[in-house]
């Protein structure tokens, strides 16, 4: 509940240690790459982290990474570690790397390992850890898409679990924390109107810090090695830095993005205010696992990304094979089974509690 008073990212420079995590998955990585080195720039010391949750494309099995089955990393606590290029995932006899440690053999240095399956209450204990043992001063969250400033009643809304219970983290780490939203609307899941509402709603607030914008500088270092990275939603930014315009299908064409130059776009937010504003962060509030935050949301009718993965899983053991419409299929029937479970709808408008 600290929130980190400042009025622009240079005034960061005044800090000894600034960490950069991808709250919203594996592909967060490159976006919170892109704020990395913008503030390296600006003469702060990043570290770079992410909470390891990868799209099947890259781990076909449901849910976060645990820390258990993390190879090769410096434990720091029992959701937090340091990883190098040396590190890799290793489920059930499946080895990849995640996302973080491709981005630490880039940078060639070490970077931090989150666990998002120890719930809210871990991630919160994995920030303060990193607070003590690195002596990271304070914390910027960044999600690519700004689904963390949903409400969590949007019928588009695909994936609100990591983002919640990251939000709920960051608001009650005992570091100084702030939000960013990169690319309003690029993982097609809110619309990029939908977002630029909310944010505006956050603004009149008073929860605006900042607004920044990828520059050449970042565009010339990142691209480098889009390739590295399995992400569509975090390379839309340096898609529209090139001039892109209009409509992108991405996640096998179960959804749109928009991409235009607001898509270079990244928002600085008050953490208290974004989370004072989020009724999905007070429902996985105090959650101890990743399933009792699932849990949660599902008494609300909403469809998570787990419960997503986990229908999926059981699609491809079955040997279906995954494509838009089958990806849009699960769904609607997954939606329709909580329904059915006697779940208890959010309604729009109401007020967070």
């Amino acid at each position: 509940m600290v929130r980190l008073d400042v009025e622009c990212l240079e005034d960061l420079r005044d800090l000894g240690s600034v960490l950069v995590v991808g709250v919203g998955g594996g592909g967060d990585t490159l976006g919170a790459l892109i704020l990395y080195h913008k503030l390296r720039v600006l003469g702060v010391k990043v570290l770079l982290g992410n909470v390891v949750w990868e799209r099947f494309i890259l781990d076909p099995f449901p849910g976060p990474v645990p820390l258990e089955q993390l190879v090769g990393a410096e434990v720091l606590g029992r959701s937090v570690a340091i990883v190098d290029g040396g590190s890799y995932v290793d489920r059930y006899g499946y080895r990849f790397k995640p996302q973080i440690v491709r981005a630490s053999e880039i940078l060639g240095g070490k970077a931090v390992f989150f666990d998002l399956s120890k719930g809210e209450v871990g991630l919160v204990e994995a920030f303060n850890v990193v607070g003590e043992r690195l002596g990271v001063e304070a914390v910027i969250g960044v999600d690519v898409g700004g689904d963390i400033v949903a409400s969590g009643y949007e019928d588009d809304l695909w994936s609100p679990l990591a983002d919640s219970i990251s939000l709920g983290a960051l608001y009650k780490t005992r570091l100084p924390s702030v939000v960013a939203v990169l690319a309003p609307g690029a993982d097609g899941e809110l619309s990029q109107q939908a977002v630029l509402e909310r944010l505006s709603e956050i603004a009149r607030a008073g929860g605006l810090i900042g607004v920044y914008g990828l520059t050449r500088r970042e565009y010339n270092i990142i691209g480098k090695h889009l390739d590295v990275f399995v992400s569509e939603a975090s390379k839309i930014p340096l898609e529209a830095f090139e001039g892109r315009v209009g409509e992108k299908s991405i996640r096998v064409g179960s959804r749109t993005a928009q991409v235009n130059m607001i898509s270079t776009t990244l928002y600085i937010l008050d953490v208290n205010v974004t989370y004072e504003k989020s009724i999905t962060a007070k429902i996985v509030s105090g959650s101890r696992s990743v399933d009792e935050a699932r849990k949660a949301l599902n008494k609300h009718c909403i469809y998570t990304e787990l419960d997503l993965e986990e229908d999926l899983y059981k699609l491809r053991a079955q040997g279906g094979v995954v494509t838009g419409r089958s990806l849009l299929d699960i769904r609607s029937e997954g939606r329709r089974r909580l329904l059915l479970s006697g779940c208890t709808p959010l309604i729009r408008g109401a007020k967070p509690s």
